[in-house]
Order: structure tokens, then sequence, then C-alpha cells
């Protein structure tokens, strides 16, 4: 499983976070709204539709995790020693290194608020072992909850073509989640949590931006597009939104605001004859077409079409040519650590290219990524392959992404 895996990110490196269209187009979005308490259905735009979940997996990492907790067999407070494969995952992430040492209870936040994917694998390795086996008990555990057409292959919700899931799925997973766990929801609700003497906000932005929302969580990958599970609470009643698929940061808030509103204007006491949760066509659906890439290589942008692509990179220092990016950090220091490390393993293979720390902003967040920069295609194709082969995340960015000033790799 690890090689299989290796493979697929080089290929999802090489091509920014994405696969070949399907040939059968699928919806453009999908999308259900749920009244928490009784499980009805408000509101359903093709709801059973496969879809990447993207760091919404990450909602069924931390429901384990507090499975875990009320077992017995995990602690808030225990620590957790962070894994050089843990350490390795992209961008984003919280910058932890390998033997480092972290509380469940900030692995949970990182998880939550900053969608960190070390963290998540860190959770992930401690209780199930390795990341596969958790991936497992992660599939198994969706059946058990009625997520009949949701698979997991992965902690973070990182790119995988066999993982996928449905909006239908999502919310019965959210439902779960308020129901078995009420006492730690609000994990999902905190704005902000402080590791290593350095406070970092949410990147959820729909908990300032909907009157009444108080979770769940966001994501975000080149194929799947902008999700979101939104949970809101207005005169004691409480709604689960479900949106999977939006082109901009923008559209996912304003249609799930849009979403919530239809749901609340809705009077409960017509809710008798609706459908259920429950019971929306759940077959297995192997004929399906794969999901759609919602946003192709030159579209992976902050709702920036190819044909808007600004021309030159004053300032930035990336001038023309290829650029390798080696992942995002909290710290500039930790940034430039990650240069370096990706410079001497390429030593064997390229010697040339551009040091470049890039300060970004997103949702709030303050990162920098570490770049290097002016390769030819086949030099940027050569190195990328090589820091792969050594268990180095690297992906390629080619002149028409690194031209894009709101691309979103940045």
């Amino acid at each position: 499983m690890g090689k299989l895996l290796n493979s697929v990110a080089l290929l999802l490196s090489l091509a920014c976070l994405s696969w070949p269209r399907p040939g059968s187009a699928a919806t453009d979005y999908a999308a259900i709204v749920v009244d928490a308490d009784s499980g009805t259905v408000l509101e359903s735009v093709a709801a059973t539709a496969r879809w990447y979940p993207a760091s919404l997996t990450k909602v069924m990492t931390v429901y384990l995790a507090f499975e875990e907790i009320e077992a017995g067999r995990l602690t808030l407070d225990e620590e957790l020693a962070v894994s050089a494969h843990a350490a390795a995952q992209p961008a984003t992430e919280l910058g932890l290194g390998a033997g480092q040492k972290i509380t469940v209870e900030d692995t949970i936040f990182a998880i939550i608020l900053q969608s960190a994917n070390d963290a998540a694998v860190t959770l992930a390795e401690r209780i199930g072992g390795s990341e596969e086996a958790f991936a497992e008990r992660m599939t198994a555990k969706a059946r058990a909850l009625g997520m009949s057409r949701t698979v997991f292959r992965n902690a973070s919700g990182l790119p995988d073509p066999e993982q996928v899931t449905t909006a239908r799925d999502m919310a019965v997973l959210a439902k779960a989640l308020l129901e078995n766990y009420p006492q730690y929801y609000h994990f999902f609700s905190t704005t902000s949590f402080t590791f290593g003497g350095q406070t970092f906000g949410t990147i959820n932005g729909i908990l300032s931006r909907y009157a009444g929302a108080d979770g769940i969580k966001t994501g975000f990958t080149c194929g799947s597009g902008y999700n979101l599970v939104a949970s809101a609470k207005r005169n004691g009643r409480r709604l689960i939104g479900v949106l999977l698929g939006s082109r901009t940061n923008f559209e996912r808030h304003s249609e799930m605001g849009r979403l919530l509103d239809v749901g609340f204007a809705t009077d409960p006491q017509t809710l008798d004859g609706k459908v259920k949760l429950a019971e929306l066509e759940t077959s297995d659906g192997e004929a399906d077409p794969a999901p759609p890439i919602q946003l192709s290589t030159a579209e992976c942008a902050y709702g920036v079409s190819a044909t808007s692509i600004e021309a030159g990179l004053t300032g930035t220092g990336l001038g023309g040519g290829w650029a390798l990016i080696f992942g995002a950090s909290s710290s500039k220091a930790q940034a430039q650590h990650l240069l370096g490390q990706a410079r001497q393993q390429l030593k064997p293979v390229l010697a040339g290219g551009r040091a470049v720390i890039l300060p970004k902003q997103w949702e709030g967040v303050r990162r920098y990524s570490a770049l290097l920069a002016g390769l030819s295609k086949e030099q940027a194709g050569k190195a990328c392959k090589h820091l792969w082969s050594v268990g180095t995340y690297c992906l390629a960015l080619s002149p028409q992404v690194l031209r894009n000033p709101q691309a979103v790799w940045r």
C-alpha cells in the first residue's frame, strides 16, 4: 500500500493534485441540509453522488479519537510521539518534527482548526498502529454508522482516487458525532489554540460568516473543490449542512449560508412525511462514474480562471520556468529548514534553481512556502521524482500556475 500511495503522490505532484476529468460528467456540486434532531432532509442536490472528501476526512479521524477517549484507551493529556511518516506530510500541517511530542488535545485542535495533516497522521498511528490500518478502521466505522458509499484510504484527506464519500454520508457522520459525542463538540467551535508558544486560528470561515454557526470542518483539494460540513443553531433548532464541490472559497460560504437559510425557513411543523436521512438511496453504486475533478491544473486557484492569469511575478523572486514547492510552514525558519533539507537531498540530481521563501495568507492564517524556482520542466520532473523516492514531499508547479497570484499552492 505504501508504494502504491507514493506512486499516486508522485503523479499528483506533477499534475497539481488532479486526475484526468472523467468522461461522463457528474453534477457540478452536491449538497444536503438536514434537521439535526429528526434527521429530516430539508434540501438536497445529488446527495448520494460520489465525491472526493478532502479534509472532511478528518471528521472521521477525530470521531475515532473521541471513541477511544470514551473507551478509556486514550486521554486528552497523553503525549504522542511524531513519526517520520507523520512529520513528512505535505501542507497543510502544524510543522511537527519527527520525534516531537504533542498532546492528544493539541493534536485534535490542530486537526480541526488548522486541518493539520501531520497531526492527523500522528493521531491515526497512535490509534491504529499505522495509517493504513487506521484507514481500514475508518471505513469499517463508516459502514457501522450507515455511510454506505464512503471509503477512506488515509487519515488526512490527501488525494487518493479510491477515497470517496457523498454529501448524504457526511451528514450521517456529522449527526452521529453530535449525538454520540456532544461533550467534545466544543473542539469544532473553538476559534484558536496555542501550541509551542504560538497561537493558531481556525481556518473555518463559516464560524464568523454565518449567525449561529458553530462548526464543523472545511476541506479542499483541486479534485474535490471547496467542501464544507457546517452546523448551525437558531432558536433551539440545529441544522447540519454539507456542500461538496464549490469552485471558490467565497462560493463555499455564500452557498452554505443560502442552504442553511432555506433550512431554517422550513416550518418545523411540516417535517412529517419528508424524506429522512436514513431513507435516501444508498445503493453501492458500483456503476457510478468516478467523482468529477472540480478544478483543473490551470483553474486550481481562488476563483481565478486560466484566462485571467496575471502575467508577471514582480517582487516574488519566482521569475520564469518551473518551480518545486516542498510544503508550507507556520514560521519562516521552518520553511527555510524544509528548503535546505530538500536542496541537500537534491544534490545528486539537481544543482541549479533559486531558493524562494514566499509568505502567504489563507483565511487569516500566515504561512511560508518553501520553493526552488527557475527550473525547466525536465529538471522539475526529475527532481520531484527523486524526492518522492526518498520520502520527501515535492510538488512541481508549471509557469502557468506560478503566474496565478491567487493559486491554491500560495
